[in-house]
């Protein structure tokens, strides 16, 4: 096998046509002999032990052109055993597109010294394609230059066909792992579609819908570039059909779709797709899902492409079903909790309030947090924060039985200690009744504008923070009691606060502070450095800032409630 002198195009194995690829004049007629004629390897300086016996030799001597072969090295090529042992003959059978490749490849060898190997491809007469690999050895003369080219020849089709295998397997788990890795995380449909929107390289295409084919096609998620066929397609269509026979569809080309489909072409069209895979998501329950994949250019879909796209299309559709659960739930929960906290509050004279309330729920999960105000007819207001432990129902109505208890002996005109020390008494004997016993946090404050004198008590609730007219933002230094409920018998220190026209109170659960990072004395800066570099901003619009300025990535990880008062 003799390396050309030039790179011309191949031509047939007749190799006398003007054009065509040529050996070195010296060696176009090769000696070709048998393996039982191949004696004296060694004496030429190479000994082909080890190699697996459908491999093919050659040793090709550079000064005189002759080239030492055996049957099997034609064999390889898809050539006969009596073939023609010329350089023209062995490249004819390299496929077109590789040739030029292949030439660079060879052309060094002719002036190194030393071990090589390659591999290359070569097209039999029934037109399968095959792998070769050649290993071998350029030996040097007596002056130093090449002498001769030896080597050995193997078929390695199934090795690299193995290999490529194992990669096409590696690239879909990665593929699949990179769609999947965001859904796991994801409980919304806000997550999911942000989930797919960054997958959306992974599965290589530009548009994706997920859709319920039930009676009416109902879009759920659509994420790339936008349209919606979905929308638009009709009840014998690709999308209904996908999910009728639960079998995946895939066209290659728009005009293949509409071929099919024919009352798809306009809103196919619209959209501006070519490629298509209709994909229908077995195992949803109460959903006849399908989803649907869209590519800007055409596209080929081989066996392993169709697996991750399917796999894909499962755990997005099951992503997305979660998701709907959740939402649903989620909205039920919180109209359960708003339900249960008060919606409007209401402020004797001097005082003025905004106040906010952020759910950090899960499902049907709602928390116990909870605010509220009690004007008292000699003028001062009552205000209340207060934190039950748990996030369920149980929680959410011990928290409802609480406020409702706190807020009746603070209408009462109890002391503040009082109040909380009652409202104890409450949850002990609650606790008489229940599986589970539960404990409260809560924080009771009077203002009396008379005196404008804050009087509060707090049973293991975090302390109030103080924004004074004309100084920077404080958290008073404050002895605190047993949560409700802890103790039979408790008692709740009283602290006293004169305070400035234009003071400002904060109420707050811990879930406030603590959002971020767990951190109880980080989230206190972050509150005090937000309060001192907003004090003349309106009070509605501080609440929110507080928030903004606690607030993570995703849900609160706990539930968040805000009373935040001027005095006047």
């Amino acid at each position: 096998m003799t390396p050309p002198q030039n790179t011309d195009a191949p031509g047939g194995s007749g190799g006398s046509d003007e054009g065509a690829v040529r050996a070195p004049e010296a060696v176009r007629t090769p000696v070709r002999v048998h393996r039982e004629d191949m004696v004296g390897w060694e004496d030429l300086g190479f000994t082909p032990s080890g190699f697996s016996a459908s491999a093919g030799f050659f040793n090709w001597l550079l000064p005189s052109g002759d080239v030492v072969c055996d049957e099997q090295t034609f064999r390889l090529h898809g050539l006969a055993p009596d073939a023609e042992p010329r350089f023209e003959s062995f490249l004819a059978q390299v496929p077109p597109e590789d040739v030029e490749d292949l030439l660079r490849t060879l052309q060094p060898l002719l002036s190194t010294i030393g071990d090589y190997i390659f591999e290359y491809r070569v097209r039999w007469p029934d037109g399968g394609v095959h792998t070769l690999e050649t290993r071998g050895r350029v030996v040097a003369g007596p002056e130093g230059g090449p002498l001769r080219l030896m080597g050995v020849i193997a078929d390695i089709t199934e090795r690299r066909a193995a290999e490529e295998a194992a990669r096409s397997e590696a690239r879909a788990a990665t593929r699949i792992q990179a769609v999947t890795a965001g859904l796991a995380a994801a409980s919304t449909l806000a997550e999911v579609h942000e989930a797919v929107e960054r997958a959306l390289p992974a599965l290589g295409c530009d548009t994706l819908l997920v859709a319920d084919a039930g009676s009416r096609v109902e879009l759920l998620l659509s994420c790339g570039r936008d349209g919606q066929p979905a929308q638009r397609i009709s009840d014998n269509g690709p999308l209904r059909t996908a999910v009728a026979y639960e079998t995946a569809l895939f066209y290659s080309s728009a005009a293949e779709l509409c071929e099919r489909f024919p009352q798809v072409a306009p809103a196919v069209k619209e959209c501006g797709m070519e490629a298509w895979a209709f994909l229908p998501l077995s195992g949803v329950p109460r959903m006849r899902g399908v989803c649907l994949l869209g590519y800007r250019r055409e596209r080929a879909f081989d066996e392993a492409e169709r697996t991750v796209l399917v796999l894909a299309a499962s755990a997005i559709g099951q992503a997305v079903h979660r998701a709907k659960l959740h939402d649903t739930e989620h909205s039920i929960a919180l109209a359960l909790q708003e339900g249960m906290l008060p919606h409007a509050l209401k402020f004797g004279p001097g005082v003025r309030a905004a106040w906010r309330y952020e759910a950090a729920t899960t499902g049907i999960q709602v928390g116990g947090d909870w605010y509220d105000s009690v004007p008292l007819d000699d003028g001062s207001t009552i205000l209340i924060i207060g934190d039950v432990e748990g996030h369920n129902v149980h929680a959410a109505g011990m928290m409802y039985r609480l406020r409702t208890t706190v807020r009746t002996y603070a209408a009462e005109k109890h002391p503040v200690e009082e109040i909380l020390r009652r409202a104890h008494e409450f949850v002990v004997e609650m606790n008489e009744e229940v599986e589970y016993p539960i404990f409260a946090t809560c924080l009771v404050a009077r203002v009396d504008p008379e005196t404008r004198t804050v009087t509060a008590s707090r049973a293991g609730h975090i302390p109030p923070i103080v924004l004074p007219p004309d100084r920077p933002a404080l958290v008073p230094d404050t002895e605190v009691g047993v949560p409700l409920g802890v103790l039979e018998d408790a008692r709740y220190p009283v602290w006293h606060m004169p305070y400035e026209a234009g003071t400002r109170l904060v109420l707050c659960t811990d879930g406030l502070l603590e959002s971020i990072d767990n951190d109880l004395d980080k989230g206190l800066c972050r509150t005090l450095n937000c309060l001192n570099g907003s004090r003349d901003t309106e009070l509605d619009a501080l609440a929110s800032l507080l928030l903004d300025a606690n607030r993570p990535r995703g849900l609160w990880k706990d539930d968040v409630a805000l009373l935040l008062a001027e005095l006047r």
